[in-house]
């Protein structure tokens, strides 16, 4: 079959009702399917909800009413049709899955009843209008199940039943139509097995294709991506369709995302950079075998920055905010013959080297290089001589022979080390858990402390505290640093750990309003990052600090907390 370039633009009709204007690449104003179309998208997704009239901050949009509508002008342009149930009046994702309005007094059977009677009467609509479905997701990133609480994992048995009615009203009206299972963290493979080995053993019926989330700033890096869809092949037998996808082209202050989660994400966010990203997608997923990857979605691609709308709407479209297209928009041009295999996509510079002065400079062997199919390989680098001699700010040279590339690594030479007093007590849990403090309500929610070796090995192995949880969860880690003077004062820790929508990781200190301040972290699990939260101002001796994750079932990983004064200048 033809690669799916496919787009869920079910924001459009807003748009369309706030007279939005676009143009093509050369300045030509176009109508946007029209733009759509001679640009290679090929399909549309369209969210549906409930009732949306019953929520009015969804301002009635995804209607039945709408969604026909729009379907009627997908067929008109000749492009397939995917349709996303939400089975919500409004927004359902890992971290929010509310039950419709109208169905929140039903028992469980008449719940499940409820899915499958709901699932048939959109399509048979849908059938009457001439505009059925070409495939069908039953729910909206379902990873941590649907229809709070009936169907929350770990309630696998009761979830199974619930999709389970909505595939077979399905294919009780017609088996042409391919049923999607929608979850987040696509580049993580353990979760998706993990769920799926478990929902198929609770009793999980016939499905015909896994769709799979993946933004690189939340769902793992471009590797992992790869390595979880050929996994996912080999064991379930099913092709793949990367029902999200997106990235930023450029960094604004009410925009969706910021620097931590541009740096996740390893490109910038910039026209090109956003080019970049999706290139790289629609090439990792066209590299499985047998053409098992059927193409992508990018989730909300038509939007513009207009007054008053941020987040997504300010940087995540394809669209500038005078409405021309960018580069990226260029990207569903793409043909499965265009897929490069072994071109670089990406060489990684190495952090930040810092250097004191005089002292000998230890360049890493190895560089990563991503390629376009998503496989990365380490890449022994040649580098210039450097001598530490003098301080300041440094580029060095290396040369990657064996690919005919060339990368920089910044050095910053210093004269000495700035050290600084920790006011926190067992600040690296070298004493357990003493003098911390766990909150959580829920008695599923694991929190242990573990121990790992950093680089180089051998050296001693660093505590940490490990959080996770099998259901949405909140958690605080939590601790009273008491004999302190009034002063300005900054903390910091080590994190890492899994992220994906509806996750809100916080490190915090304060005691009242006037001096409560937090750091709200983007985590990744890459490798771990120092964040710190400054200008902390303590007016007595004391202040209460620590981390909080309000969150749908992830991991997190947190250590070497440091609450250190600022001196005056």
């Amino acid at each position: 079959m033809d690669f799916i370039k496919g787009m869920d633009i079910s924001f459009l009709p807003e748009l369309e009702e706030l007279k939005a204007e676009f143009y093509d690449a050369e300045g030509n104003k176009k109508e946007v399917w029209e733009l759509l179309k001679e640009n290679g998208v090929n399909s549309i997704r369209l969210r549906i909800w409930n009732e949306p009239e019953k929520v009015p901050e969804s301002g009635g949009y995804c209607s039945l009413e709408q969604t026909i509508a729009m379907a009627k002008q997908i067929k008109q342009y000749g492009m397939s049709f995917f349709l996303d149930f939400h089975y919500s009046d409004w927004w359902a994702d890992p971290g929010k899955q509310v039950k419709p309005k109208a169905w929140e007094k039903l028992g469980f059977n008449e719940l499940v009843q409820a899915v499958y009677d709901y699932t048939r009467e959109v399509l048979l609509k849908m059938e009457e209008e001439g505009v059925l479905p070409d495939m069908v997701q039953i729910g909206n990133e379902i990873r941590s199940g649907m229809l709070f609480p009936e169907g929350e994992v770990p309630n696998y048995r009761q979830l199974a039943l619930l999709v389970n009615a909505g595939i077979r009203a399905v294919r009780d009206l017609n088996r042409d139509i391919k049923i999607v299972i929608h979850l987040d963290q696509g580049g993580r493979y353990y979760y998706l097995q993990e769920w799926f080995d478990a929902v198929m053993a609770a009793g999980l019926e016939d499905y015909d294709i896994i769709g799979v989330s993946y933004y690189p700033f939340w769902h793992g890096s471009f590797t992992e991506l790869k390595d979880s869809l050929v996994k996912l092949v080999k064991r379930y037998g099913k092709p793949i369709v990367v029902a999200e996808t997106a990235h930023a082209w450029r960094n604004a202050g009410d925009g969706f995302i910021g620097e931590q989660q541009e740096k996740i994400a390893g490109f910038p966010a910039s026209p090109w950079g956003q080019k970049q990203v999706l290139d790289l997608v629609m090439n990792i997923t066209a590299s499985l075998e047998q053409e098992m990857g059927l193409g992508i979605y990018y989730w909300e691609p038509v939007v513009l920055p207009f007054e008053g709308k941020g987040g997504w709407w300010s940087n995540m479209g394809v669209f500038s905010e005078k409405g021309e297209a960018l580069p990226a928009l260029g990207s569903f041009r793409f043909v499965r013959e265009d897929f490069r295999q072994k071109e670089v996509a990406k060489i990684y510079e190495p952090e930040k080297i810092l250097q004191k002065l005089g002292e000998e400079v230890k360049l890493p062997e190895n560089i990563k290089v991503l390629y376009n199919d998503g496989e990365s390989y380490e890449i022994k680098a040649a580098w210039e001589k450097f001598s530490a001699d003098k301080t300041g700010d440094f580029r060095v040279k290396g040369n990657l022979k064996s690919i005919g590339k060339t990368v920089e690594a910044e050095i910053q030479v210093v004269e000495y080390f700035e050290t600084s007093h920790n006011y926190i007590g067992n600040a690296a849990f070298e004493d357990g858990l003493r003098g911390w403090e766990i909150k959580s309500e829920d008695s599923r929610v694991k929190v242990e402390l573990l121990q790992e070796f950093d680089e180089p090995f051998p050296a001693p192995p660093s505590n940490y505290i490990y959080v996770e949880s099998p259901v949405n969860f909140t958690c605080k880690l939590e601790r009273k640093v008491e004999g302190l003077t009034p002063g300005n004062y900054s903390l910091s820790i080590e994190y890492r750990g899994t992220n994906t929508t509806g996750v809100d990781v916080r490190l915090y200190a304060g005691e009242t309003d006037s001096n409560y301040k937090e750091l709200v972290i983007y985590p990744t699990d890459e490798n771990w990052v120092t964040y710190e939260l400054p200008d902390i101002i303590i007016e007595k001796d004391s202040v209460k600090l620590g981390m909080k994750i309000v969150s749908p079932p992830v991991f997190g990983k947190m250590r070497r907390f440091k609450l250190r004064k600022n001196e005056m200048l």
